[in-house]
């Protein structure tokens, strides 16, 4: 559920690498995430946590007035066994922006992902959603210190299976990245953001009477520190965060037996990663990160794990923007 990670220079708004979820979830959270997609089915595949504080938003860098994105994303869980092998997965990334006015960014961005064990007669490519966006920058000055603000509000398209499945119309989104220089090198950042799933039906396209996800807030802080910064050998970064997020879904006109259909509850998820990024050249950057994140009421009951074999993720990215 967490990384929008990429390194220092990495085009961070355009969202090329989705939000560390699952790999078992991410072909079906493609719409709104990090760093991501359709609509999850559970709450462990919503809980994205902020950039990294030391990466650029995409409406400061490049400092031209246009920029492609390239990149790719291998993840697999921590553990592998014969049980969960399939769950590995590579999710390309291509997107651009140009700059509408001084301080703003118009971005659209798509993607595939690809499996390396596929269902028989099926390609293990597919298509992830469309994602239009709008990025702007507001720094405020706090005395020698500079609160950098970035607002982006984007509207995802159904282009990927999943959420055509679940006949998806489109899922606006709104993200506020605000992140400061305490030190130099150490960066600390907090990063909140709502989505809404504009589904045609309430019920989602399944055997046991789950709802659709309506409503979803998150929220998310971390601290990145760059301890390497040279015109020889590039930058180094560290950092860690951990977030939180809620998941309303739409009301069903009868009972379901479902727990995804309580028309009351607000489903609860978390997550935290570690990431470590490199860029070596300007336009380049390398990153690897451990993640881990779930629901917080496993079986009716608050069950929050630091590490799950079944849910605890490595992730290994690489990123060009031009």
């Amino acid at each position: 559920m967490l990384t929008r990670f990429m390194g220092t220079g990495t085009t961070v708004a355009l969202g090329l690498v989705l939000p560390a979820l699952g790999a078992h979830a991410q072909t079906a959270a493609t719409a709104p995430a990090p760093v991501a997609t359709a609509p999850p089915a559970t709450v462990a595949a919503t809980v994205p946590a902020p950039a990294p504080a030391s990466a650029a938003p995409e409406n400061e860098a490049p400092k031209k007035g246009w920029s492609v994105t390239a990149g790719a994303q291998y993840r697999e869980l921590a553990v592998i066994d014969d049980m969960n092998r399939n769950d590995s997965i590579v999710l390309w990334s291509f997107g651009g922006s140009v700059e509408a006015f001084k301080g703003g960014r118009v971005s659209i961005r798509t993607g595939l992902s690809e499996r390396f064990v596929a269902q028989p007669e099926e390609s293990g490519w597919l298509l992830r959603d469309t994602a239009i966006g709008l990025g702007y920058a507001t720094p405020l000055e706090l005395g020698s210190k500079t609160l950098e603000l970035n607002h982006k509000v984007q509207v995802f398209l159904p282009t990927s299976r999943a959420s055509l499945a679940q006949d998806l119309y489109c899922a606006p989104q709104y993200v506020l990245a605000a992140s400061m220089e305490v030190v130099h090198g150490l960066s600390v950042s907090f990063s909140p953001d709502v989505r809404y799933r504009w589904h045609k039906f309430a019920e989602r396209d399944s055997q046991v009477g789950e709802m659709n996800v309506r409503w979803e807030i998150d929220a998310g802080g971390g601290l990145d520190w760059t301890f390497l910064e040279s015109d020889t050998f590039g930058s180094l970064t560290i950092g860690a965060s951990a977030s939180s997020g809620w998941q309303k879904y739409y009301t069903a006109n009868d009972t379901r037996p479902s727990k995804a259909s309580d028309p009351a509850a607000w489903a609860q998820g978390y997550g935290w990663e570690a990431h470590l990024g490199y860029d070596p050249l300007k336009y380049l950057s390398l990153g690897a990160s451990l993640e881990q994140g779930g629901s917080v009421l496993r079986d009716g009951i608050v069950n929050v794990f630091f590490a799950h074999r079944d849910e605890t993720e490595m992730a290994f990215t690489v990123t060009g923007t031009y």
